[in-house]
């Protein structure tokens, strides 16, 4: 998906190859590589089924990985436990959310800072940080994160990755079930997010918000990638447009 790294950046590269995903006997990833480079914002879009999630789900080792090599920051993260993927600078913000319902908004965040070194005043700036991106939360602090709306829900769960201070984030369906208007306030975040020097890996089947939320894009389809290219390629490919967007 880009150039290589210079040996300067080379650090923050997400390095994927010949990637496969197995569930039995069905295929759900086949054999897929890319790159995402430090700062840089990388959708993959595709219909239900693609291999999109278990795409992600493999990168932070929550399903077995049947193939291939995962490296970040000059680690192989591809035995390396589900738990730790995240010290080495990896947030996950999950497919419907999964936020703690029986906790408070605050402790949800908390919960997020569980694997870094640090305590005390660098958590309290981290906290201040997410408040200032999602001031909503800082209002429902002591609320049960289960009284919350769906689009609150899912500023939660991004907040709650952003506490680990990553410096890649994988976000998959951010904006299922939510109103074209917290669709919008969600890709207002994520640009923030990319001025911020975040690296973003964005799944979603609304293909609209991805191409405006990233700068290049795979096109997943039965496991494969199926096409390569710049979101704005991508989203004036007549292929896309009759497949994906409809149109």
């Amino acid at each position: 998906m880009s150039e290589p790294a210079d040996p300067a950046t080379a650090a923050g590269t997400l390095t994927v190859e010949d990637l496969s995903v197995h569930y039995g006997g069905v295929c759900a990833v086949r054999s897929i590589g890319f790159t995402v480079a430090p700062g840089q914002a990388v959708g993959i879009i595709g219909a239900n089924g693609a291999g999109k999630t278990s795409t992600l789900k493999a990168l932070m080792g929550l399903v077995p990985r049947s193939g291939g090599r995962i490296g970040f920051g000059g680690t192989d993260l591809t035995r390396i436990r589900a738990r730790d993927v995240v010290r080495h600078g990896i947030g996950y913000v999950p497919e419907g959310r999964h936020v703690f319902p029986g906790l408070a908004v605050e402790k949800n965040l908390l919960l997020g800072a569980y694997a870094r070194s640090w305590r005390g005043e660098q958590t309290r700036q981290s906290l201040a940080e997410v408040y200032e991106l999602f001031p909503v939360l800082g209002e429902m602090r002591g609320r049960l994160a289960g009284a919350l709306s769906g689009g609150q829900q899912q500023m939660l769960a991004v907040g709650r990755a952003l506490m680990a201070k990553p410096r890649l984030m994988l976000l998959d369906e951010p904006s299922m079930g939510l109103s074209p208007k917290l669709v919008e306030d969600i890709l207002a975040v994520l640009r923030r997010l990319r001025e911020d020097g975040l690296s973003l890996l964005l799944v979603e089947q609304n293909a609209k918000l991805t191409f405006e939320a990233t700068s290049d894009c795979l096109v997943m389809e039965n496991g494969e990638v199926a096409m390569t290219g710049t979101s704005a390629e991508l989203r004036d490919d007549v292929r896309v447009r009759r497949i994906y967007l409809g149109i």
